[in-house]
C-alpha cells in the first residue's frame, strides 16, 4: 500500500503528464492539491457564524500550473463535462455564464487581486484534475476555487503559511466565491486549509478558530451518494440560497428585538454574534429573542415590513433580491428552530467525541438529519431514503450532507460492518436503480480524515 506521500508523487506525476499533453510549450508545472469534505454535522449554520464539525476527506482536486507571460489564464479539466476555456487577467474581470465551471477560477482570481493588489496580472496555465465527485456534496466547487488560489498565489510569488495565513485565506475565499452567485458560508474553505489527518475539526467563525478532535477509533465514515447531483445553478441557485438569504432576513427582525432588549446600538451581522458578539448572550436569553421575532410559523413580507418600519421594496434590496415569496410567507420560525437546535448538536458532538460516546454522537446524526428534512426543508426523498436503509443496515449515524436536494448522506459505521453495510446499501437503495455491484464504489465511499491543502511533493 502507498504512503500519502507517495500517493501525492504519483498524482502530481500523473496531472503533469496530463498538462504536458494539454500544454506542449509550456514549462514542468508546479502541482498544488486541496481534499474534498464531509461535514459531519452542523448544516447551513456557517453563513449564520454558528459552529461546524467537518472534516477533510482524502480525496483531492489537483491543479497543475505554470506562469503565462501575456496575462491570459487558460483552462483544461480531466472531467469530460467541462470544456476547455480562458480568460484576460485584470482588476475586472467579467463572471462566464451561470453554471460555468470556470466561475470557480475567476472567483479565486479576482479574490486574490482585491485582497493583495497586484502591480501586474500574471496569466497562468491551468490542468484540473481530481476524485472528489462532483455535485455530491462534498465541497468539489469550493475545493477548485481553493486550489485555484493557491496556484495563483504561487504565481503571485507569495507563500502559503509564510505571506498567507491559511485562516485569512479561508476567510478571504468564503468571500470571494459569492462571485460564482451562491451565498454559503466559511466551513468548506476552512476545512479545506485546515483539515488534520485523523481527525474532525470543530469550527467556529466569530473569529474563525479550528479545534482538532480526534474521530471514533474502529468506526469508518461512508458517505453514500443519492445518484441525485446537487448543482448550484438556474433554479437549484435560488433553493441553495434561500437559507441563506432568509436567514439574512431572520438576522434582521432578531436585531429589532435586540434592540428592544438592549438598546439601539445594537448591531447584528448574524445570528452568531447573539452568542459571540458584545451581547454574549446566553442559549435561554437568544432563544427568547428568536421565539419573539418569529412568533408565528410564516413571515409574511408585510409583516416583516410592518415589523422593521421599512418598505417591503427596502427588504428585498438589502436582503432577499428576487427571492421569490411562497404565498404563505416565508418559514422563518422553523429555520430559527433548525439554527439553534443545530448549535446545540454541534457543541454537544464535539464534547460527544472527545467523551468516545459513538451511540450518542450517532443519535445526534440521526436528530440533525431529521431537522434539515423537517425545519430547513433541504433533503429531499432520495435522501431521507438513504437515511432510513442506513439506520436498518447498522449505521450508528446517518444524515445528508452539503447543501442537500441530493449529493450524498455521511454514515458512521464500525469498521467490522462496512461490507455488510455496503451490501445492504446496495441491495435495497443502488441495486434497484441499476448499480451494479462492481460499480459499487463509484457511489458509496469510505473516506479517511485527511490533512487540509498544500503543495504536492516531487
Amino acid at each position: 500500500m502507498l504512503s500519502e506521500t507517495q500517493q501525492q508523487k504519483c498524482v502530481g506525476n500523473g496531472v503533469r503528464a496530463s498538462f504536458a499533453e494539454a500544454y506542449p510549450t509550456a514549462g514542468r508545472p508546479s502541482v498544488c492539491r486541496v481534499p474534498g469534505r464531509i461535514n459531519l454535522i452542523g448544516e447551513h449554520v456557517d453563513y449564520n457564524g454558528l459552529p461546524v464539525l467537518p472534516m477533510a476527506i482524502d480525496r483531492d482536486t489537483v491543479i497543475a500550473y505554470a506562469p503565462r507571460t501575456d496575462g491570459q489564464i487558460h483552462l483544461h479539466n480531466a472531467g469530460p463535462d467541462f470544456d476547455p476555456d480562458w480568460f484576460t487577467n485584470g482588476p475586472h474581470i467579467s463572471p462566464s455564464p451561470a453554471g460555468a465551471w470556470t466561475n470557480y477560477v475567476k472567483a479565486a482570481v479576482v479574490g486574490l487581486n482585491e485582497a493583495y493588489a497586484p502591480a501586474a496580472y500574471p496569466g497562468m496555465d491551468l490542468y484540473v484534475a481530481g476524485e472528489v465527485p462532483v455535485a455530491a456534496g462534498l465541497s468539489s466547487s469550493t475545493s477548485l476555487v481553493v486550489a485555484s488560489a493557491l496556484a495563483y498565489l504561487d504565481v503571485l510569488g507569495l507563500r502559503l503559511d509564510v505571506d498567507v495565513d491559511r485562516i485569512e485565506l479561508a476567510t478571504l475565499l468564503a468571500e470571494a466565491e459569492h462571485y460564482v452567485g451562491t451565498r454559503g458560508g466559511g466551513m468548506d474553505h476552512a476545512i479545506l486549509l485546515l483539515g488534520k489527518r485523523g481527525h474532525a475539526c470543530k469550527i467556529d467563525f466569530i473569529p474563525m478558530r479550528v479545534e482538532e478532535t480526534p474521530l471514533f477509533d474502529d468506526y469508518v465514515v461512508v458517505a453514500c451518494h443519492t445518484m441525485v447531483r446537487a448543482h448550484k445553478t438556474g433554479e437549484s441557485m435560488h433553493r441553495y440560497n434561500e437559507g441563506p438569504v432568509t436567514c439574512r432576513l431572520l438576522c434582521a427582525l432578531v436585531e429589532a428585538e435586540a434592540r428592544e432588549a438592549y438598546g439601539d446600538e445594537v448591531e447584528l451581522s448574524v445570528l452568531g454574534d447573539l452568542w459571540y458578539g458584545p451581547l454574549c448572550l446566553t442559549d435561554a436569553e437568544a432563544r427568547a429573542l428568536i421565539d419573539r421575532a418569529t412568533p408565528e410559523p410564516y413571515t409574511t413580507l408585510n409583516a416583516a415590513s410592518r415589523r422593521l418600519g421599512i418598505s417591503v421594496e427596502q427588504i428585498r434590496k438589502r436582503w432577499l433580491g428576487d427571492l421569490p415569496e411562497p404565498p404563505e410567507g416565508f418559514t422563518l420560525q422553523a429555520r430559527a428552530r433548525h439554527q439553534l437546535t443545530e448549535y446545540e448538536r454541534v457543541e454537544r458532538a464535539r464534547d460527544l467525541l472527545l467523551a468516545g460516546d459513538v451511540a450518542g454522537f450517532g443519535e445526534l446524526m440521526y436528530a440533525s438529519h431529521a431537522s434539515c428534512a423537517g425545519d430547513y426543508r433541504v433533503s429531499c426523498a432520495e435522501l431521507d431514503a438513504l437515511v432510513d436503509i442506513a439506520r436498518d443496515a447498522g449505521a450508528v449515524g446517518a444524515r445528508m450532507t452539503g447543501a442537500g436536494f441530493g449529493g450524498c448522506t455521511v454514515n458512521l459505521v464500525h469498521a467490522a460492518q462496512v461490507e455488510p453495510f455496503r451490501a445492504a446499501m446496495h441491495a435495497r437503495y443502488y441495486a434497484p436503480r441499476g448499480v451494479a455491484i462492481e460499480d459499487l464504489d463509484t457511489v458509496v465511499l469510505a473516506a479517511r480524515p485527511a490533512d487540509g491543502a498544500g503543495y504536492a511533493n516531487d
